[in-house]
């Protein structure tokens, strides 16, 4: 049921209260149908706020899902921090910190799988960039901390897995989970091979990602730690 029309913001307060519910009105909408975006005017109606108002905190229904992604992806790598507690975590600890979010919060890759192709595309240009150089210092923040945990003195090799791992998950995720009306149609085992199960992939692709430069990070080669690339040689 549409909530009742709310009152214009005046102060900051109000004005971010207002954010959050539209946000937290997309997202609901977004969970009721995950396939495609809901209109400024559904989330406008359902919110009880005035679908120009709606447009005075974002310029687009696509911005409002790149808002929602990116408190995805602050969640997910405050997740991944909080959840490697070991002063000297071991490669199961990363990738069950990895996972973790990701299977407990589904709209994160739904909505991560519309980004590049729908979300971005219809962004204005200095939002988007601004999103992505936030990303960046999330990455940057969250593989330092790893880093230093694996007692590294660079983070870029933790910041380069890290991105691996996302990029294979986000594959995974994507050949394993079918559109909600087509679900019936290709729930079928002979197609298990080009849909796999998601958690169980998952976890045995960054096992083989993880576990071999975890396994190899205390030896050194010409006083330096094993070069990325030898991790899948092994």
């Amino acid at each position: 049921m549409p909530l009742k029309k709310q009152k214009r913001a005046r102060s900051a307060a109000d004005k971010s209260l207002k954010r959050e519910l539209i946000l937290e009105t997309a997202a609901q909408l977004f969970d009721s149908k995950p396939d495609s975006l809901p209109t400024a005017a559904e989330i406008a109606k359902q919110s009880g706020i005035a679908k120009g108002t709606v447009y005075l905190y974002f310029k687009s229904k696509e911005e409002i899902f790149l808002a929602l992604l990116e408190q995805h992806y602050q969640n997910w790598f405050r997740d991944i921090r909080s959840a490697i507690t070991a002063d000297k975590p071991n490669a199961d600890d990363i990738i069950n910190a990895i996972c973790h979010y990701i299977e407990s919060q589904p709209q994160f890759f739904q909505l991560a799988s519309l980004s590049s192709s729908i979300i971005e595309q219809n962004v204005n240009s200095g939002v988007l960039l601004a999103f992505k150089e936030r990303l960046v210092n999330m990455v940057n923040s969250t593989s330092h901390d790893l880093a230093e945990k694996l007692n590294l003195e660079e983070h870029d090799t933790c910041a380069q897995l890290l991105m691996r791992s996302y990029a294979m998950l986000l594959g995974l995720w994507q050949i394993s989970h079918n559109p909600e009306n087509l679900s019936d149609l290709f729930d079928q085992p002979s197609l298990s091979v080009i849909q796999p199960e998601f958690g169980l992939e998952a976890r045995d692709a960054l096992a083989q990602l993880w576990q071999g430069y975890v396994g190899q990070k205390d030896s050194k080669s010409s006083g330096r730690f094993w070069k990325i690339g030898n991790l899948f040689t092994n």
